[in-house]
């Protein structure tokens, strides 16, 4: 079971107001982001890697993108994509187009449903954001249902439970969680979804070493990323949920997803 996915309405709605307010928070006194919408994205080589570069050769008609800021993240398919649908709390990232691409933006809603009709999109991205999400079933689940038959879900997500949640933890909001992965396996299967690949990342200690020597935004740079891909996937092996043990926290703490709607 995953905390957090079975929670009553009201638990819901308190658990987006501390999620709201705890990441404006980090944004603007941890990750130092502008107010005014201006930021630096860290993350494109790290998604073209491993999920963007699996959707070569393909059209599509619309893009849903969930918690998306102004965009940034999906903007590299731009080239691919007729539309983009935003879907951000934060308006003061709403914008008209993305990549060159005509953009609406619509705000998430506590319940986790989109208001965006059925089979309505053929691509839908999340990266790293269902973490977040109190009803992460659900919100699969309208992914599910608002793409069409054969349309793409990438995500990218935390698999570790990211430490002790009774204290505050340094760098994170108050209820952020990853997702196990037997669980994210198991609940897109009953969803509905055929996972086409699926790979590892990010191993923190392997960053740990390299921000020592590599200036910058290690996951913006494509040649950290491969190495990356490596050393997760030589350590794969050691993935765990709850990382109490010292030697258990050399291993990858995300997965890449693409996943087909069947």
């Amino acid at each position: 079971m995953l905390y957090g996915d079975d929670l009553a309405p009201r638990e819901i709605e308190r658990w987006y107001a501390q999620e709201e307010q705890g990441f404006y928070k980090l944004a603007t006194e941890f990750y130092k982001l502008e107010t005014s919408g201006s930021y630096s994205y860290e993350y494109d080589a790290l998604n073209a890697f491993h999920g963007f570069d699996r959707l070569q050769g393909r059209r599509f008609g619309t893009c849903v993108a969930l918690g998306c800021a102004a965009g940034d993240d999906v903007a590299p398919l731009a080239r691919q994509v007729e539309r983009f649908v935003g879907i951000e709390p934060a308006e003061t990232w709403w914008t008209d187009t993305i990549g060159g691409r005509p953009a609406r933006f619509i705000k998430p809603q506590p319940s986790g449903d989109i208001a965006l009709p059925e089979a309505s999109a053929d691509l839908f991205v999340s990266l790293g954001v269902l973490h977040h999400i109190p009803n992460v079933s659900h919100v699969l689940a309208e992914a599910h249902r608002i793409l069409e038959p054969g349309g793409l879900i990438v995500l990218r997500e935390p698999i570790t439970s990211m430490g002790d949640w009774t204290r505050a933890r340094y760098g994170l909001t108050r209820n952020e969680r990853g997702l196990p992965l037997p669980w994210l396996r198991g609940r897109l299967d009953r969803i509905g979804f055929e996972i086409q690949h699926e790979v590892p990342c990010m191993t923190n200690a392997l960053a740990k070493i390299a921000q020592r020597v590599l200036p910058g935004h290690l996951y913006a740079r494509r040649g950290y990323v491969a190495l990356d891909a490596a050393v997760s996937r030589f350590l794969a092996f050691n993935i765990s949920y709850h990382r109490t043990a010292l030697l258990r926290r050399i291993a990858p703490s995300n997965i890449f997803v693409v996943a087909a709607k069947r």
